[in-house]
């Protein structure tokens, strides 16, 4: 199995360096777009617990129901700060 961008992040610095060629077109476009701003110090990543670096790895991911709850109320913030908005002109 390939090395993912979020296996590398986790990685000291040396042996990124070494393995950078293991990574996939794919897995270097996230590092420059979705995790660009993802950086551990060394001392992070020596810290981080077995369940902190699987959590980071397997990111969780939302079912469509869940995307429509956060939507609806993403919705009804917009419209609250939209109307409130309104008062003030």
């Amino acid at each position: 199995m390939a090395l993912t961008a979020r296996e590398w992040l986790l990685l000291p610095e040396a042996e990124q360096k070494r393995r950078k060629d293991e990574l996939s077109p794919y897995e270097c476009f996230l590092l420059r777009t979705d995790l660009e701003y993802v950086h551990f110090t060394e001392d992070e990543k020596v810290s981080l617990t077995e369940q902190q670096k699987y959590d980071f790895i397997h990111p969780k991911t939302y079912t469509e129901e869940d995307k429509q709850v956060f939507n609806k109320k993403a919705e009804a913030i917009f419209s609250k700060l939209i109307n409130e908005a309104g008062k003030f002109e």
